[in-house]
């Protein structure tokens, strides 16, 4: 798929933008690549219309720089929301989960936050939310497992 932008005579700002061709559009299973350009371009988006928004995603890795687990989170003024946290199998239990999420509860509130929301299959990890002071609001059955919603006062 091509999109062209229009151009005003004498400028490289696009004027509006050519319709596509939806019978000559493919839809293809998105890589890492377009992942990430899928989120920040709906970060972008968001910008425009909340003034007070940030990046909330932090890492965590050993000596050797190897990664053990992360969190990717997004602030929206008072609010956070926690779109993925995993940890390498070999490092559950060890505090990485715990440790990372507490980096987003401390920046968060740093930045006027007060809410917190995450989601959970039943199979996952509620019990390790729940003992760090989430709270489950709804539950959505699933065939593989039930799908928890939780969140947090800050």
């Amino acid at each position: 798929m091509k999109v062209t932008p229009l151009h005003r005579s004498g400028t490289s700002r696009p004027l509006i933008w050519e319709r596509v061709d939806m019978s000559k559009v493919q839809i293809v299973t998105a890589g890492e690549r377009e992942s990430e350009q899928i989120h920040k371009g709906l970060q972008a988006y968001n910008r425009k219309y909340f003034s007070d928004a940030a990046d909330l995603s932090f890492a965590a890795k050993d000596e050797e720089g190897r990664l053990l687990g992360g969190v990717e989170a997004w602030r929206v003024s008072d609010y956070v929301m926690v779109d993925v946290l995993w940890v390498d199998e070999s490092q559950r239990g060890t505090g990485v989960g715990r440790t990372l999420l507490e980096q987003v509860e401390r920046t968060a509130r740093e930045h006027g936050a007060c809410r917190i929301t995450l989601n959970t299959f039943r199979f996952q990890a509620p019990g390790f939310y729940e003992k760090l002071g989430y709270h489950q609001f709804a539950e959505i059955p699933c065939a593989d497992g039930n799908l928890c919603f939780f969140q947090k006062e800050l």
